[in-house]
């Protein structure tokens, strides 16, 4: 934990919650607060280059920063019409990654880069560990059936 698919799964609880409450927060848009949950691992790439000879990791590691991927999402957001709702969408999806990585143990992140280098973690999971990917699973099922009684109400 936190692997890609507890990334995406609290990713898409965030943004059906927050559809329930504000018409802003669509399937669409929780689709792009899933994307903004995948930005700070495009580092991962890394390891595809690895194989081709290329070693990129240290270029691209600021990625993984949270000024890193608030740059990259601002980029992302010049491609849209709808510029400040993508970029809070992004935004959405990068803090639900910072927040699980911040349960993990090891090395910490450097959460306020350039301002301060110490490191953070809370230690509570490893990235062995697939409790809380079964638990974020459980909650996406619970969520899914909320939300499908919530639409029939309004229905």
């Amino acid at each position: 934990m936190p692997d890609w698919i507890t990334h995406i799964a609290v990713a898409w609880i965030i943004g059906t919650l927050l559809g329930l409450r504000y018409k802003q927060f669509n399937q669409s848009n929780t689709a792009i607060i899933m994307v903004g949950a995948l930005i700070p691992d495009i580092i991962k790439i890394s390891i595809i280059t690895n194989y081709l000879g290329y070693n990129i990791y240290n270029y691209i590691t600021p990625i993984h920063l949270p000024i890193g991927s608030i740059i990259i999402v601002g980029m992302i957001t010049l491609l849209f019409k709808e510029k400040k709702w993508i970029f809070l969408f992004l935004l959405i999806g990068i803090t639900t990654h910072y927040l699980l990585d911040l349960l993990l143990e090891g090395e910490g992140m450097t959460l306020f880069y350039p301002f301060y280098w110490g490191q953070w973690q809370l230690g509570l999971t490893t990235s062995q560990d697939y409790t809380s990917t079964i638990i974020a699973l459980s909650a996406v099922i619970l969520v899914y059936m909320i939300s499908r009684y919530q639409n029939r109400i309004r229905g």
